[in-house]
């Protein structure tokens, strides 16, 4: 089984699968995730200075809405940060994905890779 492997370097995933124990899996295989986060899970943008919040209640300039902004997702180590962009999925919905490429700073490379996300579940929903 093991000399079958398909070689890739990133996952693009649901939210359901937004779990600590499978991000940090990725992470360990050297792999790029991107994952929508529901928009009640908890997580911190002050670096420890306040509460954890909603998603949802993030604020946001308009330089982050851009270009993205570091988080912490509440549950996961304290020195795992990952990057939270606001994301435009179709004209009256935005989701707010996250990667583990902290270099990531393009809105629409998120989008399109979000995109693409979309339309393998498009596809699994025909079949």
């Amino acid at each position: 089984m093991n000399n079958k492997k398909i070689p890739f370097k990133t996952v693009l995933m649901d939210s359901w699968y937004a779990t600590q124990r499978l991000m940090a899996l990725i992470d360990n295989l050297g792999k790029i995730y991107y994952c929508p986060l529901k928009n009640h899970r908890l997580v911190d943008d002050t670096g420890g200075v306040e509460k954890y919040k909603k998603v949802q209640d993030l604020n946001w300039t308009e330089t982050e809405k851009l270009s993205g902004k570091r988080i912490k997702i509440k549950g996961f180590p304290r020195d795992k940060k990952v990057k939270i962009f606001w994301a435009t999925v179709s004209a009256n919905r935005t989701e707010y994905i996250i990667t583990n490429d902290l270099n990531q700073s393009s809105r629409d490379e998120v989008e399109f890779e979000i995109q693409t996300r979309w339309k393998i579940e498009e596809f699994h929903a025909l079949i």
